[in-house]
């Protein structure tokens, strides 16, 4: 079933809830076998398979209860709820069950100001209901209370504590039962695989009365067919779906108890239910784990990383923090090339923001931005004379809800929320940007590191051992001095190479290619596929990696097994089952497709398997699509024309519609200057797709070549041709606007015109529309192709230089769509 039919099948009052292990992993809690391991730290036991009550019952028989007992809480302290176990309270359950020890459910309870009855061990049993105030009733007890504190109640973790108090969980499920008779049931796990949770769910089933015509319902993260039909012949309808994912539904059919703001980790109710389940708060998210190995081959920090001091203090975040500070501190722009650290000195520019008292969150990249619920955001903080900042990572993904929403805030007087985003230096060179970004923002463009991020780099080796032991051993012996000269000189203080000279032989594709040599066969390719369509800058899920390499699904979970910490998985759209795989960093992606993928039929029969197994339906699928037209390793990276010209017109057959195949089509003929088969495409795409300002563009650009290559003609025919360029290029202002292209293609035109019959009138109105438009924007590029033109110009009049390679120094535009 799929999560939003379930939310419209369900009624929060009639539905009743049973969380099993894992519920409480996003908001920092140990999985079972993470707190197994750390138990077994206590009587140095590696626990490896052995269950978390085995290694419970170990502990208590050497160190005693009240050892054990500390241990769980210290591993449970500090806990508090996030995304959707915090927006549990905008519904009227029936009732809730938990398996987990803490209380991050009467947290989230508290939070929200509504009263919930706790049901912790059988001495509490006897409590009746309180009308119209939820239940929660904690099957395995809770960390508060236990016999190690004198409590009569314990909690249930170690063998004997199953076998003492079997009539406790059994009086819970009876509860179960009853509730079982007017209303639904949905069991809330991880993994199909799960052995404790498949026997949560027998056990759950087993409880319906025959006769009974409620349905149970077993939503799960990690999702197998097979495994799911074993699920449904015992009665159970699997939804692949998680908590978030889950409540979110519920939310847009319209299910809540009512409207309002939610209490945030930062104190603040400011955000609605939607928001909550859709954006990671700062403050919350710098209490979880670290991860050194993860950060250091790649990964951007966490927010936990930057608070315990595993990253260095960019000088950057001095001028976001002046930035801040000023007129045109509302919208931040941190851009570069990948893998020079935008994301991570955002996040500790936030993190520092959080620090100061600030409400800070950063949005869930694989969810739709919600402008209209973060104007509203927006109007409380002001309502409550407080700002907050909201981080975009990787901006580009959403640009168009986040220029609606930079313009709305840009409108205000003083825009209580304010906006930080990442991008890639390159896309955002050519995108269309508000102009809130340019008139009230400001803008950090990272490249190198400058030298006080170098002392702060090779001081942070030093400083912490746990980074220090990941360090290749010739650079540890060198002196202080010949480190920051060797990663100020031969690295050019680039962060991702000063990172592969640190930690990997003067070379981290060594270490991708050597952990790619220990992967079996199956998991190499797996690897291979999801690092190529990656590095194109596509979007890999589960169901295109089994079209690509025609694996089964029942396979596939096991090759993801082997490739934890390689390959990542996330929900992009969990009502779908689209899970997105994805390497560590897009430039680790791109070094395994350029090694892995480095043969020409190998790249030809990627793209054509590729483009033949497109599911356009599938949004992220059509971004591969267009990203296999667009960028650098896509078509382009062919080196056969016949083959780039025999992948752009698959690529139309499947996605007719789509504007951007065409285009790319006709602008690999411009660049060969064959206009008559670029004059065709053109003619084609504005039949089948109508036509538009790129088109009219490249029309006037395939008019101003043929003036220039056409022989054996009048001078007075090239002059016409010329003068149909004009008239194309002025048509295409008129009809489509203010476009910083369209403005260079005229000035390109009008210096031609220039340099060949004096007639300076066209590059005149060029320069002209470029500087009111640079005043309206505010886009340096604006101002860039300005000066350009009016180098030109200067140097035509004073005869200084010849007109060759004009578009070229003006930069080629023709990419652009």
């Amino acid at each position: 079933m799929d999560v939003h039919e379930l939310a419209q099948t369900l009624t929060p009052t009639r539905t009743a809830l049973l969380f099993g292990a894992g519920a409480s992993i996003p908001s920092g809690a140990p999985s079972g076998a993470v707190l197994a391991r750390r138990l077994g730290r206590l009587i140095h036991l590696d626990p490896d398979e052995a269950e978390l009550a085995e290694v419970a019952q170990l502990v208590e028989n050497r160190k005693g209860r009240p050892a054990l007992v500390a241990e769980v809480r210290s591993a449970l302290k500090g806990l508090h709820p996030t995304s959707g176990l915090l927006a549990l309270p905008n519904f009227d359950w029936l009732s809730i069950y938990t398996t987990n020890f803490d209380t991050l459910v009467e947290q989230a309870y508290l939070q929200f100001g509504r009263s919930i009855d706790v049901y912790r061990s059988n001495f509490d049993i006897g409590k009746p209901r309180t009308q119209e105030v939820t239940s929660l009733y904690k099957i395995h007890g809770c960390v508060t209370q236990d016999s190690a504190d004198g409590h009569r109640s314990r909690m249930l973790i170690t063998e004997s504590d199953y076998d003492d108090f079997e009539r406790y969980r059994q009086t819970l499920f009876n509860s179960l039962q009853g509730d079982m008779f007017t209303g639904d049931t949905v069991i809330i796990g991880q993994s199909l695989a799960d052995r404790h949770l498949k026997e949560l769910a027998k056990q759950v089933v087993a409880l319906r009365a025959e006769g009974v015509n409620t349905r149970v319902f077993l939503l799960v993260h990690q999702y197998d067919a097979d495994r799911a039909e074993l699920y449904t012949r015992i009665g159970l309808e699997v939804v692949h779906a998680d908590l978030d994912t889950f409540l979110l539904a519920l939310i847009g059919a319209g299910k809540t108890r009512e409207t309002r703001a939610y209490s945030t980790s930062s104190g603040s109710s400011l955000l609605s239910a939607s928001l909550v389940v859709t954006t990671i708060d700062v403050t919350h998210a710098t209490a979880l784990e670290t991860n050194v190995t993860k950060l250091f081959n790649g990964s951007p920090a966490s927010y936990a990383d930057i608070k315990q001091g595993l990253t260095i203090s960019r000088v950057a975040q001095h001028r976001m923090r002046d930035a801040f500070k000023g007129a045109r501190g509302y919208f931040h722009v941190v851009e570069g090339a990948r893998g020079v650290g935008k994301t991570s000195l955002a996040r500790a520019f936030m993190l520092e923001l959080s620090q100061r008292g600030v409400p800070t969150w950063e949005h869930r990249p694989d969810v739709p931005l919600d402008v209209a619920s973060w104007l509203d955001a927006e109007k409380r903080l002001r309502e409550a004379g407080q700002d907050g900042v909201l981080l975009i990572d990787d901006c580009y993904r959403h640009l168009r809800e986040v220029n609606k929403l930079v313009d709305a805030l840009a409108g205000l007087d003083r825009p209580s929320l304010r906006v930080v985003v990442t991008v890639d230096a390159a896309r955002w060179k050519v995108s269309r940007k508000s102009p809130g970004f340019f008139s009230r923002g400001s803008n950090v463009r990272l490249s190198v590191l400058e030298r006080s991020d170098l002392d702060e780099l090779v001081a942070l080796l030093d400083r912490r051992p746990e980074i220090k032991q990941l360090v290749e051993q010739s650079f540890l012996h060198l002196s202080r001095g010949a480190r920051l000269s060797r990663l100020k000189n031969k690295c050019s203080s680039e962060m991702f190479v000063c990172l592969k000279n640190i930690f990997a032989n003067d070379n981290l594709d060594d270490l991708l290619l050597q952990e790619y040599f220990t992967l079996s066969q199956d998991a190499r390719e797996v690897y291979r596929y999801v690092a190529a369509v990656q590095a194109l800058g596509g979007h890999v899920h589960r169901q295109l990696i089994l079209r690509l390499l025609g694996l089964d699904a029942t396979s596939l979970d096991a090759v993801l097994a082997q490739l934890e910490g390689v390959v990542f998985e996330h929900v992009i759209d969990g009502g779908r089952g689209i899970f997105g795989w994805e390497t560590r960093h897009d430039v680790i992606a791109t070094v395994i497709a350029r090694v892995k993928f480095a043969d020409q039929d190998e790249i030809r029969n990627l793209f054509f398997d590729l483009i033949n197994g497109l599911n356009p339906s599938v949004d992220i699928e059509m971004e591969t699509a267009v990203a296999l037209a667009t960028e650098g390793l896509g078509i382009a990276r062919l080196t056969s024309f016949g083959d780039q010209i025999a992948a752009y017109r698959r690529l139309i057959d499947v996605i007719p519609a789509h504007r951007t195949p065409r285009r790319r089509l006709a602008k690999l003929f411009l660049s060969r200057d064959m206009l008559p088969e670029a004059s065709n495409e053109i003619a084609v795409a504005e039949r089948v797709n109508g036509t538009d300002a790129v088109l009219q563009r490249y029309k006037a650009q395939v008019a101003l070549r043929k003036s220039e290559v056409i022989t054996l003609v009048e001078d007075s025919d090239r002059h016409a041709i010329l003068l149909d360029a004009l008239n194309t290029i002025n048509s295409c202002i008129a009809r489509y606007g203010s476009d910083l292209y369209s403005y260079k293609t005229l000035g390109e035109i009008g210096l031609s015109l220039a340099e060949r019959y004096n007639d300076f009138s066209a590059v005149d109105d060029a320069i002209q529309l470029l500087t009111q438009y640079e005043r309206e924007n505010g886009d340096p590029q604006i101002q860039a192709v300005q000066r350009r033109l009016a180098s030109r110009v200067r140097q035509l009049t004073t005869g200084e230089a010849s007109l060759d390679g004009v578009t070229e120094d003006l930069g080629d535009d023709l990419g652009i769509d």
